[in-house]
């Protein structure tokens, strides 16, 4: 009873006085903001994590104007697995230096990567320290497909099930539970038009997530359809109509804060592993026969050029609280 007055106050507070910005994360300061992450893909992907100064050497990563380009490696035909190292394409992993608790995380991208064979390119949050798993997959997918996966993955007992009013995205193939021990996790798919090449050719868009104690929903809007109030840094989510994704504690069962704790955010490009190779290659899409390779990992590590298109161009992520 008393958890539900709290958000009732804290809901009330938010009408009256709105979102404030507290981090900022764009041009000026992205490199002081983020850590390069260099460890092993915990996806098991054909990749290679590289540190900000060799991504800077190697032109991966740069200030165009007021936007932050951050790719893969189109150069090289990448390293072969052996047993001493798992072989795969560079590409950049990046984790924020700050974490935070509820709130609204906007991220304006004019590009993403490019709905190319082999990639698994995602913009998402985690919990990094000890405590219980709590991930949230805002903008996610592999391949050659049009349509973004929005997603959660919790250790504790966490189901969504809402009704079909309650959001524009689907579900993934009636994927409702959380748990880890479900792969796929509760998962939604948005609209064509929301992910990879068919989201660059509208001019990007705004990918936002709202987090509170009952909460987490996802919302997207192509370049034209961007609500003004976040144009001009006053975001309302009240105004937004229906979010694309609503993991809404009271259409399933879920403890938010039990499973989600401080997060920070995540951008990465990962290739082949779980979700764009094996039989995503082979079965869940066109890729193997479009390509002419019979597996994800031969096309990765020799056709350099096919993911020229693989790269995020990000005008800022903001944090509001």
């Amino acid at each position: 009873m008393v958890s539900r007055i709290i958000c009732a106050l804290l809901v009330l507070f938010l009408c009256v006085h709105g979102y404030k910005l507290v981090h900022n994360y764009d041009h000026t300061n992205w490199y002081d903001s983020f850590i390069f992450e260099t460890l092993p893909d915990p996806t098991h992907g054909f990749v290679e994590y590289v540190s900000l100064a060799e991504a800077q050497a190697l032109g991966m990563t740069k200030i165009i104007g007021n936007q932050v380009y951050m790719s893969v490696d189109t150069t090289y035909n990448a390293q072969p697995p052996t047993a001493a190292f798992g072989g795969g394409r560079k590409s950049i992993w990046l984790e924020s230096k700050d974490e935070f608790l509820h709130g609204l995380l906007i991220g304006d991208f004019a590009h993403v990567p490019g709905s190319d064979c082999g990639t698994w390119p995602a913009f998402w949050t985690i919990r990094n320290n000890p405590g219980p798993y709590g991930e949230i997959d805002i903008y996610e997918g592999f391949n050659d497909i049009e349509q973004v996966y929005m997603t959660l993955h919790t250790d504790g007992d966490c189901t969504f099930n809402p009704p079909a009013n309650a959001q524009s995205g689907v579900s993934n193939n009636d994927n409702f539970d959380c748990q880890l021990d479900n792969p796929v996790g509760c998962s939604v798919k948005g609209p064509v038009g929301s992910y990879g090449s068919s989201f660059n050719a509208q001019g990007g868009g705004v990918f936002a997530m709202e987090w509170t104690s009952t909460f987490i929903r996802i919302y997207f809007f192509s370049r034209n359809a961007i609500p003004a109030d976040i144009i001009a840094g006053k975001p309302d989510p009240s105004k937004w109509g229906i979010p694309a994704a609503d993991f809404d504690s009271q259409y399933g069962g879920c403890d938010i804060d039990a499973n989600f704790p401080p997060q920070t955010i995540y951008f990465d490009t990962t290739f082949c592993g779980a979700n764009a190779g094996g039989k995503s290659w082979t079965d869940w899409t066109d890729c193997s026969a479009k390509t002419g390779y019979s597996t994800c990992e031969d096309y990765v590590a020799n056709v350099p050029h096919a993911f020229d298109d693989a790269y995020w161009l990000v005008n800022s992520v903001k944090v509001y609280q």
